[in-house]
Formats: C-alpha cells, sequence, structure tokens
C-alpha cells in the first residue's frame, strides 16, 4: 500500500521541480487602458497525498485533486467583477462570484462570497494558506459563502465589514422560505508598517433559519456541523460532527488576533456558535396520537421530548518562521495575512480545539443505541434526552512548505489529533501524513 502512496507523492516533487522554468507570468491578462477594463484570467491546481493511521475506524489513504479551478476577473475604473469555477473532486461547483464597488475607503459588495464573520481562517484563500487545511474549528464552527450585499469601510488603522444574507443561494428549499443572515467583522490595527502588523478583531453573527421539511404538517428545520480530520483526501467528518434538528436561530460570535514580521507570524481565532430551537409541539403530540402506543398526555410528551438550545466551541493558534525568502505580507483591504510569494521556504506550527459536544451533567449513554439517557441509567421512559455529543478534539499540526516561484508550492504536513467521542470509544488517536502540490496562475 505504501508503495503506491509514494509513486504519486514522487510524482508530485518531479513536476513541481520542473516548474522553476516559469520566468514570466502565466496569467492571461487583456487590457485597453484607454477605456480603463481590464480582464484577467487564472487558474488554481491541488493534488494532495495522505497517509492515516487510526486505532480502530480506518480512513482511505491515498491520492486526489483536491481543488482545480477557472477564476476570472474584470476591473472598469471602480468596479471589480469576480467570478471562480471549480472542477475538485471530479465535480463542477460554482465558487465565488460577485461585484463590488470600491473607492479605497469604501466598498460595497454584492454576489456570492464568503460571510465577513465566516472567520479568519475561512476569509483566507486555501491558496494562500500556509497549511494543507484550514483549521477544523473554523470549518466546524466557521460560515462560508452565502448570496448577499455587504460594505465595507477600511483605513489604515480600523476595517469595518458588514453585510446582510440569505441562507440558500438559489432559494431551492424545500419547505419553509430562504433565511436572514446579519453578519459584521471589525479590525483594528495599532501595529501597521511596511514591516509588520498587529490587527485585533472580532465578529458577530445572526442567522435565522428558514428552510428544512415539512412532517404532519409541522416544518422541520436542522443544522448541520462538522468537520474532517483536517484533510482532503479522505473527508470523512464521523469523527466530529452533529446533526441539531428544529433549529430556528444561530448565534455566532468570535474573536482573533493576528501579528507578523517579515520573518515570522502568529494568528489565531475563537469561535463560539449559540443555536436556539422551535416545534409546534402540540401538533406533533396530536400527531402521535393516531396509534395504539399514545403517550397519555401533552406533559407526559413534552418529558420524553425535550428541546433546548447548543453552545458550541472551538479555537486555533498558528505560527510560521520564515527560513529564507521574501518577507510575509499582509493584505489590508481583506486584513488577511498573505501567502509565500518567489522563492521561499517556512516552517508551521498549529494547534486546533473543537468541540461539539453539549452534555447534560449526569447522563448515561449506551453505545449500542447512540443514545444519553437523562437518569443516569438505561431507562426505557423518558428515552429522549437533548445532550449533544458530536465530539471534542484537540489537534496538533508541524508543516514545512517550499514554493519554487510565486507560482508552483509543495506542502508537507504531519498532524496528531486527540479524539473524545462518546459513539466512538475505540478511536482515540490519528496520525495524518500529508503533502500537496499547487499551482496558481
Amino acid at each position: 500500500m505504501k508503495k503506491y502512496i509514494l509513486l504519486p507523492v514522487l510524482a508530485f516533487f518531479a513536476l513541481a521541480a520542473s516548474a522553476q522554468d516559469f520566468d514570466n507570468d502565466p496569467t492571461l491578462k487583456l487590457e485597453n487602458k484607454e477605456k480603463e477594463v481590464k480582464f484577467t484570467v487564472g487558474a488554481r491546481f491541488m493534488a494532495d497525498a495522505a497517509l492515516y493511521h487510526s486505532d480502530f475506524t480506518p480512513l482511505q489513504s491515498g491520492a486526489s485533486i483536491t481543488d482545480a479551478r477557472i477564476r476570472t476577473s474584470m476591473t472598469y475604473k471602480n468596479w471589480y467583477f469576480y467570478a471562480d469555477f471549480g472542477f475538485g473532486g471530479g465535480k463542477f461547483a460554482q465558487k465565488n462570484i460577485f461585484a463590488q464597488w470600491s473607492d479605497g475607503t469604501n466598498a460595497i459588495k454584492v454576489g456570492y462570497y464568503n460571510d465577513p464573520a465566516g472567520s479568519m481562517a475561512r476569509n483566507t484563500s486555501l491558496g494562500s494558506y500556509h497549511f494543507i487545511s484550514r483549521p477544523g474549528s473554523s470549518n466546524a464552527l466557521g460560515e462560508g459563502r452565502e448570496l448577499g450585499i455587504s460594505y465595507k469601510y477600511n483605513t489604515e488603522r480600523f476595517q469595518a465589514y458588514q453585510g446582510i444574507f440569505t441562507e440558500n443561494a438559489y432559494n431551492k428549499l424545500e419547505s419553509g422560505f430562504n433565511g436572514l443572515t446579519i453578519a459584521g467583522r471589525y479590525i483594528v490595527r495599532p501595529i501597521v508598517d511596511d514591516n509588520q502588523t498587529l490587527h485585533i478583531g472580532a465578529n458577530v453573527r445572526f442567522a435565522h433559519i428558514g428552510g428544512g421539511v415539512t412532517t404532519n404538517n409541522v416544518l422541520k428545520k436542522t443544522l448541520y456541523l462538522g468537520q474532517s480530520l483536517e484533510t482532503y483526501v479522505d473527508e470523512d467528518d464521523q469523527f466530529v460532527s452533529c446533526e441539531l434538528p428544529w433549529i430556528n436561530n444561530v448565534f455566532d460570535a468570535g474573536a482573533e488576533l493576528l501579528y507578523h514580521n517579515e520573518k515570522f507570524f502568529l494568528r489565531g481565532e475563537y469561535m463560539y456558535k449559540h443555536t436556539t430551537k422551535k416545534r409546534d409541539s402540540n401538533t406533533l403530540w396530536e400527531a402521535s396520537n393516531n396509534n395504539i402506543d399514545t403517550w397519555g398526555s401533552y406533559d407526559w410528551w413534552l418529558a420524553a421530548n425535550p428541546i433546548r438550545s447548543d453552545n458550541f466551541h472551538g479555537g486555533y493558534v498558528e505560527a510560521g518562521v520564515m527560513l529564507f525568502g521574501n518577507g510575509y505580507k499582509y493584505n489590508s483591504q481583506e486584513g488577511l495575512l498573505g501567502g509565500l510569494d518567489g522563492k521561499a521556504m517556512e516552517i508551521v506550527a498549529r494547534y486546533n480545539y473543537t468541540s461539539l459536544n453539549d452534555i447534560n451533567d449526569g447522563e448515561y449513554f449506551a453505545v449500542g443505541r447512540n443514545q444519553y439517557y437523562p437518569g443516569g441509567l438505561m431507562e426505557d421512559w423518558p428515552y429522549a434526552s437533548s445532550s449533544v455529543g458530536g465530539g471534542k478534539i484537540n489537534s496538533f499540526t508541524l508543516g514545512l512548505n517550499y514554493s519554487f516561484n510565486r507560482y508552483v508550492q509543495v506542502m508537507v504536513d504531519y498532524t496528531y489529533h486527540r479524539l473524545q467521542k462518546d459513539f466512538l470509544p475505540y478511536d482515540k488517536n490519528f496520525h495524518v501524513g500529508q503533502a500537496r502540490l499547487q499551482f496558481t496562475f
């Protein structure tokens, strides 16, 4: 098995070595200076190889094209239009597509793009990231692309970025209506110059979930949260995931810190998610009485089918040291750290924590039934619990990245995960070794 993994890895490095011939910018650029119009076409390709070792549940080691896309953009005076389309995983997918007007300080954006409060990691392009995967907490608790409109005010020392978004980009909902999201990200920069930046930020997000499925004339809305083991070759998320039925509102809050100079960067985030739930219990109780297994009374049914809000947490800290090459750069318009630029090598490290557990004190969990019991014993009544056992994980990553030039990069990561999940008591330790070859034009 190992030789079949080693061969594509060696091929990756051989292909990367031959990529040193990119002396000129391979991006296609068409420009009409008289009309102030510029059109650009670029591309991105990522191929990963991964080797996994686990205590009990196996993962599928191997290699995969994890991302491939075509990127287009057009500028006209103060207007900017961007669209990219992905082909990773053998499937076509629409990525970012938006139009933006900006005068340098103020910007208005409309379209499908990353929620500003979706976390600093989720707002950073994977092509500019310093690890093969974003931290698990940002994937489990952060938000991705949404359809909406936003306004950004940005100066050297301060940024305020807020917007209104919808739940589904195409309003393709089985029942209900397209929900509403209000989100914002706010940054202050006490230190900012050509060589270093210190930025301190916070974000807040409120979402009213509108869409779901209708059963017994009751609209049931569900929220799914989950993350993989910070890898894209096998994206199995059963180890850290949960499904939250009867969701109504979601409140997110987070804090972020970023510092860099030419040779070092440090950044991290804390993420908190609170969910509230709502259902038509009386209608569901009446529907449950249409058989011989009636609950007898409405109060008994409520006791056996509890519902409550949930709270989840997560966060990460990342650091990097430039061994040689151009120094780290900060994008003040986006409030993000840039990727490697030119021939360079760096070593990076990360710690991530994700908890999708919200378990009531004193409850008993039966592995065979995948169920918590409120009384501390396995009893037939009441048979339901409001606990959520999505899993808790601590992850430690070391990585080495080398860029041949601004277009071609090789990345190598090792990650150790320590898992705690009641439903998977034999899964504790996961070891993940990964390599990536990346082209960005």
